[in-house]
């Protein structure tokens, strides 16, 4: 290619995706295939959210409001807090981006878990800046190292919670130990893309560090169990002027009117967000009653996906689930060789996902513990 592309932009990595349901279909030569790899709801929104949606699509026709003030609205009544608080994304992933367009310059760095979601290092690579990777302790963030890991040229510290793609969760206390250890000129950004899936009592209240905080940014995302994840929007939560500072950035129009319109209905039924909660936390104690009696590794989670551990003949335990139709999503793509990620699916799914996984593992390994 004879164009003059900067050198750090060909040198991304890729962002790899879950393998699509057609993909599967035709490969295999399936009628049916289960999806259980991107850790989307497979319970869909709720029906209001649908009605909502068909009620609003004759006025697709007119641009969608940029500056997204109903949905914000909504956001801010919800967590009672400053409408100019909030800012609406194109999923959290296009906020992370603004983060890292408007604070990473050449040199700077950010700190992150590893491995951890993707799109923060490949933003930060995006604006020439360096990313600093902290190991994961026993699968969890180790929130010392992480602070340890930080310098003078150290712009942000991501965080998840629950950590992806463990599923594993921090601790209020560790939390504190964070906001209380980094320098108040390094942004934390706290991704709680599976926030809603936590319980009350494992949730931390991160809303409310805000207005002692002015360095803290909290994600949230309706892609999850709101069941949204197909017309992408999320959120951020800042301080009014780190969020001035990101609107510079945030290019007009930036989501669309239905999904504004449908995250909109979303918000205003917690029922059903606590109803899909309740249905995930049965069917992730259903895997762990039958992985235990197969004495097959796994971590417990606190979100919609549960890691499990497939050892050295991953790669064969994976393509054999892909010929019953089931796609989950390896774990050496998201840098935990030996592990299988598996989103819970609807109640039924889980019941024949695992009788077959249950079946190939035991195949494969002998009934042998690894």
């Amino acid at each position: 290619m004879g164009f003059n592309i900067k050198k750090y932009i060909m040198e991304l990595p890729e962002y790899i995706p879950g393998r699509t349901i057609d993909e599967i279909k035709e490969k295999y030569n399936l009628k049916k295939v289960y999806k259980l790899a991107s850790n989307e709801s497979l319970f869909g929104p709720d029906y209001s959210v649908i009605k909502e949606i068909r009620k609003n699509l004759n006025d697709i026709k007119y641009y969608p409001d940029s500056s997204c003030v109903e949905i914000r609205k909504k956001i801010s009544e919800k967590f009672n807090i400053d409408i100019d608080s909030i800012i609406i994304g194109n999923g959290t992933d296009q906020i992370i981006e603004m983060i890292c367009d408007s604070f990473i310059e050449a040199g700077d760095n950010i700190v992150i878990a590893d491995p951890t979601f993707l799109i923060y290092e490949k933003s930060t690579l995006k604006c020439n800046g360096m990313v600093v990777k902290v190991g994961l302790k026993q699968l969890r963030q180790d929130v010392e190292e992480l602070v340890k890991a930080m310098n003078s040229k150290t712009k942000i510290l991501f965080l998840t919670n629950p950590h992806n793609p463990t599923g594993s969760k921090l601790s209020s206390s560790e939390f504190d130990y964070i906001m209380g250890n980094v320098n108040r000129d390094v942004l934390v950004v706290m991704d709680e893309a599976y926030g809603e899936y936590m319980n009350e009592e494992d949730k931390i209240d991160t809303i409310s560090y805000i207005s002692r905080y002015k360095n803290l940014v909290v994600l949230r995302t309706f892609s999850k169990v709101y069941g949204l994840a197909g017309l992408r929007i999320g959120y951020g939560i800042s301080d009014n002027n780190v969020i001035s500072v990101l609107n510079k950035v945030r290019l007009p129009f930036n989501v669309s009117f239905i999904a504004q319109k449908a995250a909109i209905k979303a918000l205003e039924n917690e029922s059903y967000v606590n109803k899909i909660r309740s249905i995930v936390d049965e069917e992730k104690n259903r895997y762990y009653k039958i992985l235990n009696e197969n004495r097959i590794e796994f971590v417990r989670s606190y979100a919609n996906f549960i890691l499990i551990k497939t050892g050295e003949q991953s790669d064969i335990i994976i393509e054999r689930l892909l010929r019953d139709g089931f796609i989950v999503r390896p774990g050496i793509n998201l840098g935990i060789p030996g592990y299988t990620r598996v989103t819970m699916g609807l109640p039924y799914i889980n019941k024949i996902f695992l009788k077959k996984f249950v079946r190939i593992f035991n195949e494969v390994y002998g009934k042998v513990k690894f």
